[in-house]
């Protein structure tokens, strides 16, 4: 299977790039079904994901002083530390967090960037880019099963988070490492770290672990892919659990659009049905989904219309 970008801009399905281990027929029935799949063979090159895994190991074993450095500030999401937190008696994520804007370069603020250890911006630029391409070539088989030309800005903005989550020993059956959420993006690229489990997938009402397999990436379909499909394509809540005994690294690539880009069911899909969702700008949905934590599916209750 080969896609390649056309010279107008659009996402079809020509040959050129070819993504391995990928069946056009499975990934239709993973986003339709499951809004979950796995990615084998993605051709990330070895030494990337080793710089990037020891870099981001090194940064999160820093001193608490030294990773402030490039903590969040009031009222930004970037950088280090965890968002929303407004009282030291209420419940918190059982994490460390580094959150990140890196795509498209322009839009970087470079501040929470951190240069320690000396390499990770290198790493982490690398990183992005190679997941860049993977999520190009992942469109293509999207827009190809769909029947669809997908414009290439429809995953143009990129952010990172990079996620720490010590072991929890004590009533570890009542803590959660990230509480329930649907992703906003169009398409999330999950990379874990260090092979140990805890991502939990909403399926029928019951959670279904995923299991971890070597270098291969989790990829799950986000809101706004949800409603582009007119709920064809599954944004399916998930969570993560701790481990009492293992610590756990991951980190998830949000893929979205320009924020200045109104996203609404596409008339191809939608065609003789009722449209599920309103047309809404991305950065008008982003404020919403971004201005509490984490918790459910906003965005489709956001962009829902009330038949």
């Amino acid at each position: 299977m080969e896609t390649k970008q056309s010279t107008e801009g659009k996402w079809s399905h020509g040959k050129t790039m070819p993504v391995k281990n990928v069946q056009a027929a499975r990934l239709r029935s993973a986003c339709e079904e499951w809004g979950f799949f796995q990615v084998k063979n993605h051709g990330i090159p070895d030494t990337v994901l080793e710089n990037m895994r020891n870099d981001l190991e090194h940064f999160f074993r820093l001193p608490l002083d030294e990773k402030n450095r490039f903590g969040q500030l009031p009222g930004d999401l970037q950088g280090y530390g965890q968002a929303f937190v407004e009282s030291e008696h209420q419940t918190l994520d059982w994490c460390d967090r580094l959150y990140l804007v890196t795509q498209p370069p322009h839009d970087r603020e470079m501040r929470p960037w951190p240069t320690t250890p000396v390499s990770f911006r290198e790493s982490i630029e690398s990183y992005s880019a190679e997941l860049m391409r993977v999520t190009g070539s992942l469109m293509a088989i999207i827009a190809r099963n769909l029947g669809v030309d997908l414009p290439s800005d429809t995953y143009v903005s990129q952010a990172l988070r990079m996620t720490y989550y010590p072991a929890c020993p004590v009533a570890h059956d009542k803590v959660l490492g990230i509480s329930p959420h649907s992703d906003i993006s169009m398409l999330t690229l999950v990379w874990e770290l260090n092979m140990v489990g805890g991502l939990q997938i909403k399926r029928q009402d019951a959670w279904v672990p995923v299991k971890p397999h070597p270098k291969a990436l989790v990829v799950n379909v986000g809101d706004f892919l949800e409603i582009m499909t007119n709920g064809k394509y599954q944004s399916i809540e998930h969570r993560v659990t701790v481990n009492p005994h293992k610590e756990r690294m991951s980190i998830s690539a949000f893929h979205l659009p320009k924020f200045d880009m109104s996203v609404g069911p596409l008339s191809e899909i939608v065609g003789a049905e009722l449209k599920k969702y309103k047309t809404l700008r991305v950065d008008e949905v982003a404020k919403v989904v971004f201005s509490s934590k984490l918790d459910g599916k906003k965005t489709k209750d956001y962009a829902m219309l009330r038949i």
